[in-house]
């Protein structure tokens, strides 16, 4: 009985010493890491002082399951409805539209690996998915899908898709090669309007001007078009804005660019380096003091508190950073997964809510 009671007494000390200083909440499913924190997505309703595990799985069975093995590559929240969530993953496409309280798998793309996602803006119910070398469509809020754009190159991924919310016929993507594509007709038909010989990222449209667009490659730097894909800031040295970013050793090996929803032309990129910020559209860049020594943060994710930009967070394999002072100073918090912290979401309501997802360590 004695050593009954040390034995449990061991195993909550060291469940005390894995948490730090986060609370986590977990349920019961079908996590393959025995042993390990789950994956899948995290929640916070207290700006990050403790996370509570969100992955539960809707099943005709009724059974206790959860995505906590999934690798989660996007979140994205209904630019009109804040409880609809939608998530890219390893292993398909999975909707919540109570907020992540529970999950539903999309059958039509089964466990294919889901790349990227874009909502309509002005239809809820129409929505982009890029999935290896396709772009698939949806009109009717799931129910059916459609192919509507096809690359048959060999070993191409297409990367990005995004829609903007002033004309809704535009549509842009990306793929692995570096294409950036436009539609003007909703995704009929696609024309290539740049290429960059380097795998696109990101595509960020500018929160103030939907014609200034942003595509952040792997490791070539940023491009910009201020026309809607007319005219490129790399086609002329005094709008080339990766000349800001040559002081900054391997700043162009990209991680993730966000945009500062308070103030015009402010953006934060996560690169390499570290942590830069723009405050002028990327013409000239600042780097932000981190804990870390420069270069040796890998940094995966990257948010700031739409309501107040002196708030900052970002993730990395272990570690969730947070600044309340702009990036002067950080606290620190222990990882509530055994991934990486992949995606940060904050809500744009109510920003004191935040979403993690996680991803499997390549090992």
């Amino acid at each position: 009985m004695l050593k009954k009671f040390f034995l449990v007494l061991i195993f909550v000390l060291i469940t005390f010493l894995l948490a730090g200083c986060i609370t986590i909440k977990t349920i019961p499913g079908n996590t393959k890491a025995s042993g390990t924190l789950p994956l899948g997505i995290f929640k916070s309703d207290n700006g990050s002082a403790s996370w509570e595990f969100k992955s539960s799985l809707l099943n005709a069975e009724g059974k206790p399951l959860t995505i906590g093995d999934v690798s989660v590559k996007q979140i994205i929240m209904d630019p009109n409805d804040n409880a609809a969530l939608y998530l890219a993953t390893d292993k398909g496409l999975f909707y919540s539209y109570t907020a992540a309280e529970s999950w539903q798998q999309l059958p039509f793309f089964g466990s294919v690996p889901i790349n990227n996602i874009a909502v309509d803006h002005f239809n809820k119910c129409n929505i982009f998915v890029t999935a290896g070398q396709s772009i698939y469509k949806t009109t009717d809020c799931l129910r059916t899908w459609q192919e509507v754009y096809f690359d048959k190159r060999p070993n191409l991924q297409i990367t990005n898709v995004t829609t903007e919310d002033y004309n809704k016929n535009f549509v842009y993507a990306a793929n692995s090669f570096g294409d950036i594509l436009k539609s003007l007709d909703y995704g009929k038909t696609w024309q290539i309007i740049k290429r960059l010989n380097n795998a696109v990222k990101q595509i960020l449209v500018d929160k103030d001007d939907t014609r200034i667009i942003y595509f952040a490659t792997e490791s070539a730097g940023i491009f910009k078009t201020i026309d809607g894909g007319k005219t490129w800031s790399d086609e002329k040295p005094e709008t080339d804005i990766n000349k800001g970013l040559d002081p900054f050793y391997d700043a162009k090996s990209f991680k993730y660019l966000v945009q500062d929803q308070t103030q015009k032309n402010t953006f934060v990129l996560a690169c390499q380096y570290g942590l830069l910020k723009t405050i002028n559209g990327g013409l000239n860049w600042d780097s932000i003091p981190l804990i870390t020594p420069e270069r040796t943060a890998n940094i995966y994710s990257l948010a700031i508190d739409p309501k107040d930009n002196k708030l900052i967070y970002y993730g990395t394999e272990s570690t969730f950073y947070k600044s309340a002072d702009g990036g002067k100073n950080w606290a620190t918090q222990k990882s509530p997964t055994s991934g990486a912290i992949n995606i940060l979401l904050i809500d744009s309501d109510n920003s004191k809510i935040i979403y993690l997802g996680a991803k499997a360590i390549k090992k």
